[in-house]
């Protein structure tokens, strides 16, 4: 008895100490405390709010962690900015070892909860029977999952399913898709340094003064904004020809199609990126500080918009500022066109954003020139 108690005690002490302060007391917060009063390093202790604060000023505690009033309807809110404060002295190298600790625990419920709203949606979007069976199902199979049992092997059973709710074979699914797309990416993303090397000469021109040469005997500003805006197009035309080539004669079926496809799809990304290089020449006056901007600007857009990675690694905010990115518009419409076909409808979509972003993008720079113009 005396050697067991001995064992009992050394393990106890070698815990690490732990406060925990459930202001929530719902069932996914006494979940979150079983599950950590379960863990075999933390020494778990229950406490309220100021005798943690105090033991931990103390040293007595290494962490306070609170579970907030509301934890449980934000994380079926998909809210998760609200649900728990941390305390830990200052410098506590320990604490952060912890914290993983801590974060494995909750997070069994929040991604549990955030998985059942995605199928949630899934289901809705798609109007399936049974919706509350299915639900359910997952969601017991879910906390199953979380019991750690070593008895049990469990395997993910995808099924890909078209718009018409009929089962996709594997076999017909291409899983080169994601190599595509960033080989789409990189030769957007060239395009663009295409036109930004054209567009040297317009800067150089403005660096060495035979722009405002050229000012002084015509002034009709917008004709040497078309000049300047048609010699790009011209040269991003030439540069789409021969990627629409290659990849209409690489392409498995439909030759034909995807380089018609392709071919417009890079003419009209050409058209609104040489719009928007024809806005940063408004604004730079040298070709080094041209050059440099434009590349970075380059990099960023292809970035944001997916081109070097998946999208979905990027939080939503980006996905926001790359609906406003030539890239994204053009990226996803010629994985379209490799994935499901030329449809009429898509081209016609695309075309109008390419044509107002171009529009947008010209007006800004014949009203920016215009006012420049003035200050000479």
């Amino acid at each position: 008895m005396l050697v067991g108690t001995l064992y009992r005690e050394a393990d106890t002490s070698s815990k690490i100490p732990v406060a925990l302060v459930d202001d929530d007391v719902t069932d996914m917060s006494r979940n979150i405390v079983d599950n950590l009063k379960d863990d075999k390093t933390l020494k778990v202790i229950e406490y309220t709010k100021e005798d943690a604060l105090a033991d931990l000023k103390d040293g007595k505690l290494e962490v306070v962690y609170i579970l907030k009033r509301g934890l449980e309807d934000n994380i079926i809110k998909e809210e998760y900015h609200e649900i728990i404060d941390v305390y830990y002295l200052k410098g506590s190298t320990i604490a952060r070892f912890i914290g993983d600790i801590f974060a494995e625990k909750v997070l069994r419920d929040l991604c549990l909860t955030k998985s059942i709203n995605m199928l949630n949606r899934a289901l809705d979007s798609n109007n399936y029977d049974s919706k509350d069976d299915i639900l359910a199902d997952a969601y017991n199979y879910g906390v199953s999952m979380q019991q750690y049992d070593t008895n049990r092997q469990y395997y993910i059973k995808v099924s890909y399913v078209d718009n018409e709710k009929n089962n996709i074979k594997v076999s017909g699914i291409d899983n080169s898709i994601i190599y595509k797309k960033m080989i789409i990416g990189i030769i957007i993303s060239f395009t663009a340094f295409f036109l930004l090397f054209a567009s040297i000469s317009i800067v150089k021109d403005k660096e060495t003064g035979m722009l405002y040469k050229i000012q002084v005997t015509s002034t009709n500003n917008a004709t040497l904004i078309v000049g300047n805006y048609l010699s790009l197009v011209v040269s991003g035309v030439v540069i789409s020809l021969i990627f629409s080539i290659i990849n209409g004669i690489y392409a498995n079926k439909d030759n034909s199609t995807i380089f018609i496809s392709t071919f417009i799809a890079l003419v009209m990304y050409v058209i609104s990126v040489a719009a928007l290089i024809m806005l940063f020449t408004s604004f730079v006056d040298t070709v080094a500080t041209h050059t440099m901007v434009f590349t970075i600007f380059i990099l960023i857009m292809g970035i944001v918009s997916g081109s070097f990675f998946s999208i979905d690694l990027l939080s939503s905010n980006a996905r926001y500022i790359s609906y406003i990115i030539p890239n994204y518009w053009t990226l996803n419409y010629i994985l379209d066109i490799i994935t499901i076909g030329f449809r009429s409808k898509q081209l016609f979509e695309y075309i109008f954003i390419m044509l107002l972003y171009t529009v947008i993008m010209i007006s800004v720079t014949y009203i920016i020139n215009k006012y420049r113009k003035k200050e000479i």
